[in-house]
């Protein structure tokens, strides 16, 4: 892979939502900093002093902005943790490009979501895995458990163990000797983005009624597919400078765009074009739903909204992409 050394300018991308912040952003990355550092989630002080500046509680706040404190301490926590368990065991991991790693890995946290006592007679994971900080990760899923309507733990569960699944796609083709395609990356990318569970959760932080049913239409997914494309887009675009220089074997839309002899720049801005038309069918298929749409759909699509331009903006403004 050509790997530019002169970072490409990221273009302005359309999102014509209005944005919205919690007053509380500022106390929400103090307690993640802290949070992280207690529970031990980083393996050199480098990396915990750049998840500091990362802003993971202002990603907390600008997404679910009208949530309760406690709730939102929650929300940021997971966050926290998604983004240190893909740093430390896949994207900037020496050994997360390796087939066995990512899956023992991706086995490991996924096991955490296996209910207690299954399976029967055996040993869970848990019991002796000290390296994935499962610990962690279940003190988070019995917290969320008490906030949470059964069915949204259920769908929320269901949708973190398909995002971990997905981590074994990119390991697996490049040891093949095969490159992805692009039409396989956007196939994997759908579920890799972890629009599906971050969505579940902002449900049942701010109280959000929506049920499985409610969800269930085919206009409804296909506007949720349209929703975790663009937040997909938005941050293969906004990443793609730091992950190229942090591991090249890192995919993401604009290395693949660039392999069918497009320039860095004309790669990024296909990406920023392929973005906006996804914003863009997102709005329009949005607008016939929402007339005839009932509370539960409605909400939902409320909380679609304010989690594009919540990630959007963060990802503008955080640390974490910086080269």
């Amino acid at each position: 892979m050509d790997t530019c050394a002169v970072p490409v300018p990221v273009p302005d991308l359309y999102c014509p939502i209005a944005p919205a912040i919690s007053p509380h952003a500022e106390m929400l990355d103090a307690h993640v900093a802290v949070w992280m550092k207690e529970a031990g989630l980083y393996s050199r002080l480098d990396q915990l002093d750049r998840y500091a500046r990362s802003g993971f509680g202002t990603f907390a706040a600008r997404v679910c902005p009208e949530a309760d404190l406690d709730r939102l301490m929650l929300y940021a926590e997971w966050l926290a943790f998604g983004f240190f368990y893909d740093d430390q065991f896949f994207d900037e991991s020496d050994e997360g490009s390796a087939p066995h790693t990512a899956a023992v890995a991706a086995i490991a946290a996924i096991s955490a979501f296996i209910p207690e006592g299954v399976p029967m007679a055996l040993p869970r994971i848990g019991e002796t895995d000290r390296e994935h900080r499962l610990d962690v990760l279940t003190d988070l899923i019995e917290r969320t458990s008490t906030v949470a309507r059964a069915e949204q733990l259920q769908r929320f569960c269901m949708q973190m163990t398909i995002w971990f699944y997905t981590y074994l796609y990119e390991p697996t083709v490049r040891a093949s000797g095969r490159s992805l395609t692009l039409s396989g990356y956007a196939a994997n990318r759908l579920y890799n983005i972890a629009t599906a569970p971050y969505v579940a959760l902002a449900e049942i932080v701010t109280g959000c009624p929506t049920s499985s049913e409610d969800i269930a239409s085919d206009q409804v997914r296909k506007i949720s597919c349209l929703a975790a494309y663009q937040m997909a887009w938005c941050n293969d675009i906004h990443s793609a400078g730091r992950e190229t220089a942090v591991n090249p074997l890192i995919e993401n839309l604009t290395s693949i765009l660039r392999r069918g002899g497009r320039s860095p720049q004309q790669a990024m801005n296909e990406a920023a074009r392929i973005h906006d038309s996804t914003m863009r069918s997102y709005l329009e298929l949005e607008a016939l739903v929402l007339p005839a749409a009932a509370s539960g759909v409605r909400q939902y699509l409320a909380v679609l909204r304010t989690w594009m331009r919540g990630h959007y903006d963060w990802c503008r403004s955080t640390l974490r992409y910086s080269t």
